[in-house]
């Protein structure tokens, strides 16, 4: 008996299912990347919280300090020239999975001082390697800033002060290091952060404490009240 051909009605037809159900499968497999992407970016920032600790282990519990102020510390020489030992120089790890070209941390610099950052704003870094940095994460500010106990906002003028891992008192509390790079999807939405216990979550907006300082606005990101001393969890 003859085999009977598809139709073009037939084949349109099944066409018309296999690209449905491409449409149906794409936004789920796109969504699973995103999530196996910021579950990369926070086994980083655990990654470099440990080697922050042993660090700071290796220096009778102080927390890293270069001697340099905002935002060379908190966004260059933490990595550079504090920690890169403790990573086995996987300058990788200090990029978040979401990040593109040349890395949060030096588009920001460009926006900030209107011009690509260069070898003369590194203290630390190797010959051969790019001044434009991959980075995309930061040490808050106020892990190596002094606080005034009185009105619980960060002391103004560059003040620094070396604090120790026993300073945090709220361990699980406090925002110690951050992921720049949007993962909320709604622009200022939480944050992609890390704590001085090495645990790491996505703590949304609305679950964080407002700024200590009024002029910065509810968005806190080193304003915490008390500082290091603080918390930023409700």
């Amino acid at each position: 008996m003859p085999r009977r051909a598809f139709t073009i009605i037939e084949l349109l037809v099944v066409m018309s299912i296999i690209t449905l159900l491409i449409s149906l499968l794409l936004p789920a497999m796109s969504k699973s990347r995103l999530v196996a992407m910021d579950a990369k970016c926070l086994s980083n920032q655990r990654q470099i919280l440990n080697a922050i600790l042993a660090y700071s282990n290796d220096q009778g519990t102080k927390l890293p300090m270069s001697g340099r102020s905002w935002p060379h510390m908190g966004m260059l020489d933490l990595y550079e020239g504090c920690v890169r030992s403790y990573i086995n120089d996987d300058m990788a790890l200090l990029r978040c999975p979401r990040d593109y070209d040349i890395g949060w941390i030096a588009r920001w610099w460009r926006a900030w001082y209107g011009g690509p950052m260069t070898a003369a704003d590194h203290q630390y870094l190797k010959a051969g390697e790019n001044p434009e940095v991959p980075f995309s994460y930061y040490w808050y500010v106020k892990m190596y800033w002094a606080v005034d106990m009185s009105s619980g906002v960060l002391v103004g003028g560059h003040t620094l002060q070396q604090h120790r891992v026993e300073s945090v008192k709220h361990t699980s509390g406090l925002f110690t290091h951050v992921c720049f790079v949007d993962h909320s999807g709604t622009g200022e939405g939480g944050f992609q952060t890390a704590f001085i216990d090495a645990h790491a979550e996505f703590v949304p907006l609305d679950q964080a404490k407002t700024s200590c300082a009024p002029w910065y606005g509810p968005y806190n990101l080193d304003w915490t009240c008390f500082g290091i001393f603080g918390t930023d969890l409700k």
